[in-house]
């Protein structure tokens, strides 16, 4: 039996004994069904749990009475003090620390408010610059560790050489294996030199397929040297550069395993292939046993004792925990699993914890406050998320739009998602912001052909059209594009002779690449994405992205149109002639009615003059006011305020202008 105070007298001895004393000392004083609980993962929230709350005490009964070694924290309906708070409570009470894992693919703020969120690795991939990867690792890292990470199950190093793949998508950096492995390298280097564990998913490939393994088990059928030169290429790239941890999928591969069992169930592709053949000596965790890939193929303790057969070393959320751990425990007692095989993985996972420092960790909220969703991390992410927009066509030069040419925008919204409006929340409230007189339309429905003609109809009073295209990527769903009637509604849209800018949030793959003449790819649907759009259709932001896929032959990998951010809003007309009116203020400078100023005239959008007069002060050496000197609100207001309002009064004849 184990407790807290064995772990105390064997730190102490291990103080001058080195990581292989302690960790056969653990081992040593562990029964059979507590070295089987560290193997097991379970799932916690950011939520905040009451003292009675079912959930707490469930997980309370798990870490303390079957002492499972780690949790895969989730974000729930909490924020950063609560992940914070929950990992710090949880760690309390386990008497060996608690790996703790999170799907961290785009960044801490992916799973809670707070902290810095940012675009996809498709989205990243189109920045062409494989920093932005590292510093996007690094981060992550940074952040996570505060909050008592120690795992980030990323970087998804499948290669999406299927557009229908309805479950990998855009959070793959590319269809190609070079471009996935150069980038997800630097994401595991900027995760591991930051002190955390990077995790590879989800071997041996989960791009070629287009079947979601959360629902069924995904078959993919490509030949062994196809594998070898796409599938596993980056695999074995993040072997070669230490990557950590790797995920086993639930996925068939009939070259590899012609029994057709799941990757994670199968001692050919986790063992033979994995362990061996590349030789690869880090830990071994299995995708989500609750996943559909392998809830077909057995029951929760059944489908554990083949994926530790296989050679996995944790079991991430088995189904049943309970009988899962007493299954394994059984299996072990009637000898369908060795006791020695349960020691192997668990001296991998004890190093993990000594190398990761669980047992010296001390959880500090004010490094939290100092670096979780810090102003500098939020402006790199920012940067990477204006980088990666792309433009993949723009025949009629629409980009970037001019709101002060346009009386009436409509914003047009397709999805199958009933909560597109709220997701893409961020979006709508930025061209609302941009144009004072914008109507939106919310088509979440398949569109008849009698439907289409209604909605083209009402579409032909507005003299622009923005289109938000959202495909969800996500589990149990199913979709990879647009849905088909909404590609007819499209077509239409297009025909009209109206200006109309296609964006994609989400999967950027179409059927039909003819059917728009201003086409730009976000490749996400997050708000860091969505703030990277509206700046770049609207010229805040200069748009260089370039696609990191093929979207077909004509618009391939590497393509990508360049556009400049408007640098004035306003067109410039300099055959005015305002010298008399300079005249006068510079005699109002003269007489110290005033020190300095700023004039612009505008007229009918339109800068007629920009001049700056004086300085901040009388003083001899005060600065000069130039073009970027700022005024304070106080300042602005009596010119701003008054002026208008003597217009308005001269025109209403309520008063008399004096010359």
């Amino acid at each position: 039996m184990f407790n807290k105070l064995s772990i105390l007298i064997i730190l102490l001895s291990s103080s001058i004994c080195n990581d292989s004393f302690l960790i056969d000392s653990i081992i040593n004083n562990m029964t059979i069904k507590e070295k089987v609980g560290q193997m097991i993962m379970v799932r916690v929230r950011s939520d905040f749990y009451s003292d009675d709350s079912y959930l707490k005490k469930e997980i309370d009964n798990w870490i303390k009475d079957y002492k499972v070694g780690g949790l895969i924290t989730f974000d729930g309906n909490g924020n950063v003090h609560g992940m914070y708070n929950n990992h710090k409570y949880f760690q309390s009470i386990s008497e060996i620390p608690l790996l703790i894992a999170s799907d961290l693919e785009r960044g801490a703020g992916q799973q809670m408010a707070g902290a810095t969120l940012f675009p996809s690795n498709m989205a990243i991939a189109a920045t062409s610059n494989t920093n932005n990867a590292y510093l996007q690792g690094k981060i992550t890292a940074s952040e996570a560790k505060q909050l008592g990470i120690h795992m980030i199950l990323a970087p998804v190093l499948d290669v999406n050489n299927n557009p229908k793949n309805p479950i990998i998508n855009f959070r793959s950096y590319s269809d190609s294996p070079e471009i996935v492995s150069n980038y997800g390298i630097e994401f595991i280097k900027g995760i591991q030199d930051n002190g955390l564990y990077a995790c590879a998913k989800h071997f041996p490939g989960h791009g070629n397929t287009s079947v979601d393994s959360h629902t069924s088990l995904p078959t993919i059928n490509s030949s062994l040297n196809e594998l070898n030169e796409v599938e596993l290429y980056p695999f074995l790239q993040s072997i070669k550069n230490d990557v950590k941890m790797i995920m086993i999928g639930h996925i068939a591969m009939p070259a590899l395993d012609e029994t057709l069992k799941p990757s994670s169930h199968s001692y050919e592709i986790t063992t033979k292939l994995l362990k061996k053949k590349l030789n690869y000596k880090g830990l071994i965790i299995t995708d989500g046993m609750e996943m559909g890939g392998v809830t077909k193929e057995a029951w929760s303790g059944e489908s554990a004792i083949r994926a530790i057969n296989a050679g996995s070393d944790i079991i991430l959320l088995p189904i049943d925990l309970e009988r899962t751990i007493n299954s394994i425990v059984d299996a072990i007692v009637n000898g369908k699993i060795s006791e020695d095989r349960i020691n192997h993985s668990l001296q991998k996972i004890l190093k993990a914890k000594i190398d990761l420092n669980l047992f010296n960790f001390k959880f500090d909220y004010n490094q939290l406050k100092k670096n979780i969703g810090s102003k500098q991390n939020k402006i790199i992410a920012e940067n990477i998320a204006a980088s990666s927009i792309t433009l993949v066509k723009d025949k009629l030069n629409l980009i970037p739009i001019r709101p002060e040419k346009h009386k009436n925008i409509i914003h047009v919204i397709l999805s199958t998602d009933d909560n597109a409006n709220q997701t893409l929340k961020t979006f709508r409230s930025n061209i609302k912001y941009t144009h004072a007189n914008v109507k939106e339309l919310y088509v979440n429905y398949e569109t008849s052909d009698l439907l289409i003609d209604e909605i083209i109809k009402n579409l032909s009073s507005y003299d622009h059209i923005i289109v938000s295209l959202l495909v969800k990527i996500r589990m149990n769903k199913g979709e990879s594009t647009i849905n088909s009637t909404h590609l007819k509604l499209i077509d239409k849209i297009n025909k009209l002779n109206i200006p109309s800018v296609f964006v994609s949030f989400g999967s950027p793959y179409l059927n039909d690449y003819d059917l728009t003449d201003t086409y730009i790819c976000t490749y996400g649907y997050g708000k860091i994405s969505q703030k990277a759009a509206s700046n770049a259709i609207f010229g805040r932001t200069s748009i260089n992205g370039k696609l990191p896929i093929k979207l077909n032959n004509e618009y391939k990998r590497g393509h990508g149109l360049n556009k400049m951010k408007i640098s004035n809003m306003f067109d410039i007309d300099t055959t005015y002639d305002f010298s008399s009116s300079w005249k006068i203020i510079d005699l109002a400078i003269e007489k110290k009615i005033f020190p300095g100023a700023q004039i612009m005239v505008l007229k009918d959008n339109k800068i007629l003059a920009n001049k700056n007069f004086g300085k901040f002060t009388y003083s001899e050496d005060s600065e000069i006011v130039n073009k970027n000197t700022t005024f304070d609100i106080a300042s602005l207001t009596k010119v701003v305020a008054t002026t208008p309002v003597v217009m308005t009064l001269i025109k209403k004849k309520n008063t008399k202008s004096r010359t």
